[in-house]
């Protein structure tokens, strides 16, 4: 195809193609590309090969999923009749195969990028799409860290593994995901007999009995829920998650995902001891400070148990006078100052402490609030149990004023003005004169809302009743009479809606005579969501008449109660074919009273020609339109009832 297409070639007058990226799959090609109209660059799937009508339709289908996770399908196509084409938005960012390529990740980023992946699948299976060649170069992280995943339903497609019932290529793309964390945790990837996806990206996971070994014997450290669900779901046996969803509670929660440097940090925090990992080795300058920041962040994400909060969270605060501060100096050796200032974080007295004082400077020292100071040192006292070193001991005085605790001295603060004067006045408690307030303003509202509510009694009733009483005893005109009927009797008729109301679709199943599991039951609810979009469908044929396979497919419409119908609104993404309505239930979709039939179209009503109480209407598909692609099915996009 590189005769055809080329660096300078415009597919379709529009796209520029510029460079040649590679591609894994057999049958295909993928180019950076300009869109000349938009002025955005693009990424161009050149199809060479293969089930090509599938994949295009397949890419049309993905169109349609709308998911910031999903590389978003702009234009499917066909240049000069021939080059069968796919531009998506560009791919930012390194693959888990390039990942993969400096080691494995940690478990938690595991868990992030699989667990990101498995939502923005499920999102797809909602639609009725799936990926069904998940392997690790088609999931990206972006710059901004935002999994990203490219080729769903396409490659699949693709490589003819686009068919199947619901539940087999749910479970398909579960599986795959799995497959992903496996690589993830371990940096090989799991081969799977009759596996025709391409996974030379990576080294094969190895085999021991015939079964995968679990990524808890080849890497230290890998929690035991992550290794029981790659060993699980990767066995012989049908275990684990069944669809993306299920995987999804599997991993939650998970935190950030930070691949920037991901490799050198994990490779620096299993090496360097923790005192070379708190103590800077550089000069003593101000961004070395900053340097051991990050540092001691990743330690913590690194030795954090699950639950805590984020990378750079501080922990609770202790109280005052407790013992997460006993190694500060002793009371005799601070100034004693009206109101100290607040120290700076433990994470930068430490970097500090290591530095001559005439280098450290303001910028290290920032206003902070007291709390966020107490609670980023507390890490520092429960993480190590190593006595503190001797340059912190004398430099702690100059950033722990006021906060430090002596033997004898366990409170800092004495707000009894014992010490002195001046103290109660800057710590005066305003508290007692708000409460106050406060009471005043409930007793006046107490007071306004009983007047309120005895006011009607003695006043608007009076004022109410002689008039009603008149006009009670005054004796009515014979032209009065009917104004007075008619108020009398529009009460009742207000609540009579329910007798002209719509019918209500509660549920909606799909029925398929030679399968009990229906026709991509997943996706039933999408033919009356509001959203012209989103479609259910039946399987594809070769035949209208469904391969002569079975008389029939169904599509069962339950209703909230016994209610009466008197025609049905059917939208479809094709014309053609036959659908009889039908009175009748999911146990015999065939049968019942024929209430209209006809060929389906983008907008088809059908009137009964009288009304019926019914609890469900079957739409009984006896033959299926043509689709785009030369093959047979029905899309319904909308219906409703009337």
């Amino acid at each position: 195809m590189e005769d055809v297409v080329g660096r300078g070639t415009v597919l379709a007058g529009r796209y520029r193609v510029l460079q040649l990226v590679g591609s894994d799959l057999p049958g295909a090609s993928s180019w950076q590309a300009t869109d000349q109209i938009l002025d955005r660059p693009v990424r161009v799937r050149v199809l060479e090969q293969g089930n090509v009508a599938q994949a295009l339709d397949a890419a049309r289908r993905a169109a349609l999923v709308s998911d910031p996770r999903l590389v978003r399908v702009l234009d499917v196509g066909t240049h000069q009749g021939s080059i069968s084409y796919v531009v998506t938005e560009q791919v930012t960012g390194p693959s888990l195969s390039d990942l993969l390529a400096r080691g494995p990740l940690s478990a938690d980023q595991a868990r992030a990028v699989v667990g990101e992946a498995a939502a923005a699948l499920e999102v797809a299976r909602r639609r009725g799409v799936h990926h069904l060649a998940l392997r690790p170069t088609v999931l990206h992280v972006t710059p901004e860290d935002r999994v990203l995943l490219t080729g769903l339903a396409l490659d699949g497609a693709l490589l003819g593994q686009g068919l199947g019932d619901a539940r087999s290529t749910t479970r398909a793309d579960t599986v795959g995901l799995v497959r992903l964390l496996y690589a993830a945790l371990t940096g090989r990837w799991p081969t799977l007999d009759g596996e025709i996806v391409p996974s030379d990206t990576l080294p094969a996971a190895p085999v021991r009995d015939g079964l995968l070994v679990p990524p808890a014997d080849l890497v230290r450290g890998i929690p035991a829920d992550l290794d029981t669900l790659c060993a699980v779901t990767l066995g012989p046996h049908e275990d684990g998650p069944h669809s993306p969803a299920e995987l999804v509670r599997e991993l939650e929660p998970w935190g950030e995902i930070r691949t920037i440097g991901l490799g050198e940090v994990l490779a620096a925090t299993a090496t360097a001891p923790l005192e070379e990992q708190l103590t800077p080795a550089a000069p003593p300058e101000t961004r070395p400070v900053q340097v051991q920041r990050q540092s001691v962040r990743s330690a913590f994400d690194e030795q954090a148990p699950a639950g805590t909060g984020r990378p750079g969270t501080p922990p609770p605060a202790h109280p005052r006078g407790g013992p997460a501060f006993a190694q500060s100096a002793p009371a005799a050796t601070r100034p004693m100052l009206p109101t100290p200032p607040p120290p700076v974080p433990a994470v930068a007295e430490t970097a500090v402490a290591a530095s001559p004082p005439t280098t450290v400077g303001p910028p290290p020292v920032q206003r902070q609030p007291a709390a966020p100071a107490r609670q980023q040192a507390a890490p520092t006292q429960r993480t190590s149990a190593r006595p503190q070193p001797g340059p912190y001991d004398q430099a702690a005085p100059s950033f722990a004023v006021g906060f430090g605790a002596h033997d004898d001295e366990p409170d800092v603060f004495d707000i009894s003005g014992d010490d002195d004067g001046e103290v109660p006045e800057r710590r005066f408690d305003p508290t007692k004169i708000v409460l106050l307030v406060v009471a005043i303003v409930v007793v006046i509202g107490v007071v306004i809302a009983f007047n309120a509510l005895r006011s009607p009694v003695g006043g608007t009733e009076a004022a109410t009743d002689p008039s009603t009483s008149e006009t009670a005893a005054a004796p009515p005109a014979e032209g009065d009479q009917p104004a007075e009927e008619a108020p009398a009797e529009e009460p009742p008729a207000d609540p009579a809606p329910p007798a002209g109301a719509a019918p209500t679709i509660a549920g909606a199943t799909s029925v398929d005579p030679s399968d009990s599991d229906g026709e991509h039951e997943e996706a039933v609810s999408l033919a009356f969501d509001g959203d012209p979009t989103s479609f259910w469908y039946t399987q594809t044929y070769n035949r209208p008449e469904f391969g002569g396979l079975k008389p029939g497919v169904g599509y069962v419409i339950t209703l909230a109660g016994p209610s009466t119908v008197s025609g049905v609104t059917l939208r479809t993404n094709q014309s053609g074919g036959n659908v009889e309505v039908r009175a009748t239930d999911a146990a015999n979709p065939g049968g019942g009273t024929v209430l209209a039939s006809g060929p389906v179209a983008p907008d088809t009503v059908f009137t009964f020609p009288e009304p019926v109480e019914t609890g469900s209407i079957v739409l009984w598909f006896t033959s299926l339109p043509q689709a785009v692609d030369g093959k047979y099915r029905v899309e319904v996009t909308e219906l409703a009832l009337s």
